[in-house]
């Protein structure tokens, strides 16, 4: 393959004048942001809240009525304050509390989250508290989109962009209230900003970086491995262009920049902060670090694809980026990193410093956390390989005229078809699975799958049946679906008539209890991610008689009929 040539100059246009990539592929963008937005503002009105979403929502705005930095601290407050703005024009019911710096988040956010739902105001406060979520989904786009663009052409941009919104999986977390998706754009911001420090090696573009890298800190503390990845470069290149002592001051420089771009949420919110601080951090910066060293380090309930299991499996993420991405998607993921090879030298060792670098940082942390808990974590780096599957572009420029046609033509049909799933997996983008693993609750887990977002649904269906219910939501909220009777703790031998279990109370957090059921197969799905059992009769009493047939990690298929059946080897 020959050496790829670079981008047109304005006198190397087409004949019209114009050269299509200029505004072609940001055109494609902007229709492709307008149609991701427009799905996600129908998606964020239609999903209940997920797990963490009412704390979250809480924290943030107790951090600005209250100036409490407590509630939540493990995560930095800034992504929470900024999504909890938009709350603030809605009204929501602040739940009052004797001692703002005591706050218990799991009962804080659980009574803030009753509240909202006493006072006909939790659609409208999860919603607005989504509307931040939202945009920061279509910045990462465009962000990705620049990072590409400088690295390899303006058309490289276009792709890296579309293949980040062309997801399903994007979509299913863009809508939501969290912190994965603001540290995704705080690392590809930091990228971008380093990508253009290589190139220009100013003081304003080092500024630049060090603000974009204390923004990463400010949304997650693993932000801090991406901040140390960036001064590494700085100083690695700019130590035989500039000399050591050159080198080190412009490392320094930009982690003094970055922590003081980290003090000022603090520094605003609760001032008290910088009269108390923990060194050179922030104190409740260094107690969430602590929180997460205790409790993020212990293994939890994990499932993928049949797999149930407790811990870490290394094969879980590659397995998970199967299962949520379609096959369309990751081939051309993993072309664009195989064309790294094919476009010119400086390009590449640019994209290998910062897009491959901090990428694999930020895999190898995730990969060794013990709690295989969801493809979400894994979200920066996504939106890094997609910004790396740029230099496909290029790749394909360089092809010879019958090659490169039918690779533009290939190209252009696997970013149709992952754009399609995503548009098909409307309106329960957050439970979708790709085609080889179907039913999806069958295949994934918690927030792959099931985060509690269908409440709304499962309280609709439940008026009138007076089902048995196993939620897996918010907390507060599980037991406020008028009419239920709880399924957990439960015997199963009084279990009859209508069941709905969520898929990840089944298939992972409490997969123990109700092993007996996964036995039965459910007669339809609410969202994809509630099942809905029929039970004719309750199952048999004879304990021996099940352990001595195990139930099945995986959940079976949607019955042909209008009851449950269980499988062979379950009694009645």
């Amino acid at each position: 393959m020959a050496e790829p040539t670079r981008e047109p100059t304005a006198g190397s246009r087409s004949p019209s004048g114009r050269w299509p990539g200029r505004w072609l592929g940001p055109a494609l963008l902007l229709v492709a942001s307008a149609g991701a937005l427009t799905l996600g503002l129908i998606e964020a009105w239609h999903d209940s809240p997920t797990f963490d979403e009412p704390v979250y929502v809480s924290s943030g705005v107790v951090a600005v009525l209250h100036h409490d930095l407590t509630l939540n601290d493990e995560h930095p407050p800034l992504p929470k304050v900024l999504a909890a703005l938009p709350v603030l024009a809605v009204h929501p019911v602040v739940p009052a509390e004797t001692s703002w710096t005591r706050n218990d988040e799991h009962s804080y956010s659980a009574r803030f989250a009753v509240a909202q739902l006493d006072a006909h105001r939790l659609r409208q406060v999860t919603f607005a508290s989504r509307l931040v979520p939202l945009v920061e989904m279509l910045a990462v786009a465009w962000v990705a989109y620049a990072l590409a663009a400088s690295l390899f052409g303006a058309a490289a941009g276009a792709l890296a962009g579309l293949l980040w919104l062309g997801s399903a999986f994007v979509l299913g977390l863009g809508h939501l209230d969290g912190t994965d998706l603001p540290f995704a754009l705080a690392v590809v911001a930091t990228s971008w900003a380093l990508e253009r420090w290589l190139r220009r090696r100013s003081g304003g573009a080092l500024a630049v970086v060090g603000v974009c890298g204390g923004l990463a800190v400010s949304c997650q503390s693993t932000g801090l491995l991406v901040l140390l990845v960036a001064i590494a470069v700085v100083v690695v290149s700019g130590w035989r262009r500039a000399g050591v002592r050159r080198a080190l001051g412009q490392g320094g420089t930009l982690l003094v920049v970055a922590f003081v771009v980290l003090w000022v949420p603090y520094a605003v919110l609760e001032p008290s902060t910088v009269v108390h601080p923990w060194g050179l951090l922030p104190r409740p910066w260094v107690e969430g670090l602590a929180y997460l060293q205790t409790h993020d380090t212990s293994p939890s309930p994990a499932y993928v694809a049949g797999y149930a299991y407790d811990g870490r499996r290394w094969w879980f993420w590659p397995l998970s980026l199967v299962v949520k991405y379609p096959l369309t998607t990751l081939i051309v993921l993993v072309a664009g990193v195989a064309a790294w090879w094919w476009v010119d030298r400086g390009s590449r060792r640019r994209a290998l410093a910062v897009v491959a670098l901090p990428g694999a940082v930020l895999a190898c942390f995730t990969v060794l956390v013990p709690q295989d808990l969801g493809l979400r974590y894994l979200l920066p780096v996504l939106a890094l390989w997609c910004a790396g599957a740029g230099a496909l572009m290029p790749a394909v420029r360089a092809m010879r005229p019958p090659l490169r046609s039918v690779s533009t033509v290939a190209l252009a049909v696997l970013v149709a078809a992952s754009v399609a799933s995503t548009v098909a997996s409307f309106p329960d983008s957050l439970a979708w699975t790709s085609a080889p693993f179907r039913p999806g609750y069958a295949a994934a887990s918690n927030s792959d799958l099931d985060w509690g977002q269908s409440l709304y649904a499962l309280d609709a269906w439940a008026r009138g049946r007076r089902p048995w219910v196993a939620y897996f939501g918010p907390r507060g909220l599980s037991a406020h679906v008028p009419g239920t009777r709880p399924l957990l703790g439960a015997a199963p031998g009084k279990v009859r008539g209508w069941v709905a279990v969520s898929a990840t109370a089944l298939t992972s957090e409490d997969r123990e209890q109700l092993a007996w059921l996964r036995r039965y197969c459910p007669v339809g799905t609410l969202g994809g991610s509630v099942l809905v059992f029929h039970l004719a009769q309750p199952p048999g009493p004879s304990r021996a008689a099940r352990a001595a047939a195990p139930a099945p990690a995986a959940p079976r298929p949607v019955c042909p009929g209008s009851w449950s059946e269980p499988s062979e080897g379950a009694t009645r």
